[in-house]
C-alpha cells in the first residue's frame, strides 16, 4: 500500500474533479434552469421557533424574487407581515386575528393587495392582523394562537382550513424543516409531539448553506418529479387527489375542539375560513353543519374556474392580486348577511 503523503496529489485531483464538477452543473442550471429558485424565500425572513418549528422574524426585510413577481415582504416588530399595529384598541374597534400558510401570508404579493388587507380597508371598525406563516398546518395555526392570542387582544380569531393545512398534519417535517404535530393516544385523547430539542439546530445551517446555489434544488425538484410520475401517473394537478389522505377524523374534530376551548376561555369567537375542492363538498358541509351547531363560524372561499386566473402561474399556484380581490368580494358579502343575522340569533338565545 503506497504511503498516505504519496496519495494525497490523488486525493486532491478527485476533489478538483468533484468541485469542477459541482461547479460546471451548477452554472449550467443558473443559465437553463433559473426558475428552480421560484419557490425559495430569503432565509433571513425567518428564525428557528423551538415550539413552532419555524416562524417570521420580527423586523425582517426581504425581496422574494421569481419568474413571476419580485415580491416585497416586511415583517412588523410583533413577527407578523403586517403594518405597524399596536395592542392598545380604539373603543368599537372589532380586531380580527388571521391566522394561516402561505396563501393567507400573501406568497408572491403586495401586502396591500391581500384579503385581509382588502378586507380591512373596506370595513368600518374592523382591524384584520395577518399572523400568517408559510408553511404552516393547522396545527402550527392553532398553537400559535395558544401562546400569542391573548395578548393581541382579539375579538375574533380565524384559522385557515385547506387542502394544504391539513395535508400537513401528519408530519414532523415540512419543506425540511421540523415541526410539532398532533396524535391520538390509545384512548382517543389529542396528545402532542412537541419538535425534539435541537432538532432545528442543524437543519437551519444546512438550509443556509445550500440555499445561495440552485442545483440542489434542482435535484430536489427532479427527484420529486419523478417519484411524483411513477406514484401518479394520471392524477393531474388536482391537489385534493394527489393528497389522498385528506379528511375530517377524529384527530382534525379534536383539534377544531382544542382551538374552540381556547378562543371561549379568551371571550374569542371562533371562525374557520376553509378553501376546499369540490371534491371533498361532502366533507365540507359537515363541517359547516358542525360549526352552525356550535357557535363557530364559517367563511368560505370559491374561486371560479378557470383555475389558471387565480394564480402566480403554472409552477406556482398561490394566489395573485386578482384572486385576493375575487377573495375580499366573497368573504364581505358572508360577513354582512353574518352581521345582519345576528340581531335574530341574539334574540332567539335570550329566549
Amino acid at each position: 500500500m503506497r504511503p498516505i503523503r504519496e496519495r494525497l496529489p490523488d486525493v486532491a485531483l478527485v476533489v478538483a474533479a468533484i468541485c469542477i464538477s459541482l461547479a460546471l452543473a451548477e452554472g449550467f442550471v443558473r443559465l437553463f434552469h433559473p426558475h428552480v429558485r421560484d419557490h425559495v424565500v430569503p432565509g433571513r425572513l425567518f428564525e428557528i421557533d423551538e415550539a413552532l418549528g419555524w416562524k417570521l422574524r420580527p423586523g425582517a426585510n426581504a425581496i422574494h424574487a421569481s419568474r413571476y413577481f419580485d415580491a416585497p415582504y416586511s415583517i412588523n416588530g410583533f413577527g407578523h407581515r403586517d403594518r405597524v399595529r399596536s395592542i392598545a384598541k380604539e373603543a368599537g374597534t372589532h380586531r380580527v386575528l388571521l391566522y394561516g400558510d402561505s396563501q393567507a401570508f400573501g406568497w408572491g404579493g403586495p401586502e396591500t393587495g391581500r384579503f385581509s388587507n382588502l378586507i380591512e380597508t373596506r370595513s368600518a371598525g374592523v382591524e384584520v392582523w395577518n399572523l400568517a406563516v408559510p408553511g404552516y398546518g393547522l396545527d402550527q395555526e392553532i398553537l400559535s394562537y395558544e401562546r400569542d392570542g391573548e395578548r393581541f387582544a382579539a375579538d375574533e380569531v380565524v384559522l385557515l382550513v385547506s387542502v394544504l393545512t391539513l395535508s400537513r398534519l401528519p408530519h414532523d417535517y415540512i419543506y425540511r424543516k421540523p415541526k410539532p404535530k398532533f396524535v391520538l393516544d390509545a384512548d382517543g385523547r389529542l396528545q402532542l409531539v412537541p419538535v425534539a430539542p435541537g432538532a432545528n439546530a442543524w437543519t437551519n445551517v444546512l438550509y443556509e448553506a445550500l440555499s445561495r446555489f440552485y442545483l440542489p434544488y434542482f435535484v430536489d425538484q427532479q427527484i420529486a418529479a419523478a417519484r411524483s410520475a411513477m406514484l401518479e401517473p394520471r392524477e393531474g394537478k388536482d391537489l385534493a387527489r394527489r393528497v389522498p389522505a385528506i379528511g375530517w377524523g377524529r384527530l382534525e374534530q379534536s383539534l377544531l375542539e382544542r382551538a374552540h376551548a381556547a378562543a371561549r376561555s379568551r371571550g374569542h369567537r371562533l371562525t374557520l375560513l376553509v378553501h376546499l375542492p369540490p371534491t371533498l363538498e361532502t366533507m365540507k358541509q359537515g363541517l359547516r353543519r358542525y360549526c352552525d351547531g356550535n357557535a363557530i363560524g364559517f367563511l368560505e372561499i370559491e374561486l371560479p374556474p378557470p383555475a389558471e386566473q387565480h394564480v402566480h402561474g403554472a409552477r406556482d399556484n398561490h394566489w395573485n392580486v386578482r384572486a385576493n380581490a375575487l377573495i375580499a368580494d366573497q368573504l364581505l358579502a358572508q360577513l354582512r348577511v353574518r352581521a345582519a343575522a345576528m340581531p335574530a340569533a341574539r334574540a332567539a338565545a335570550s329566549r
